[in-house]
């Protein structure tokens, strides 16, 4: 079964979000991180859902509320490298980490 493995990256932008959310709704916060695990789970066995994005090593870029999930198909599912708030400076963020 495919599965979705989660960079470092992408797991301490997981704690990040649900940091952020518990500030206002620390209820809701442990149920959105399970809900964006899921999309990750549901990309892993649907592979190509989201748009690939050339000049991001073509990663595949997938929309969740004002999140995005970046990730790029493995042998066993999903890479996710970042999970990042669609407001912030996405192309910043990739050029530092080249």
């Amino acid at each position: 079964m495919a599965s979705a493995r989660f960079t470092p990256l992408a797991l301490n932008d997981l704690k990040e979000i649900r940091d952020f959310i518990a500030k206002d709704k620390s209820g809701i916060a442990s149920q959105y991180m399970t809900m964006l695990k899921q999309k990750c789970e549901l990309l892993a066995s649907s592979l190509g859902l989201g748009v690939q994005i050339e000049e991001y090593c073509k990663l595949y870029k997938f929309p969740v509320d004002s999140y995005l999930i970046f990730y790029r198909p493995s042998q066993t599912g999903i890479d996710v490298i970042r999970i990042l708030h669609g407001n912030r400076d996405i192309d910043s963020i990739f050029n530092s980490q080249r």
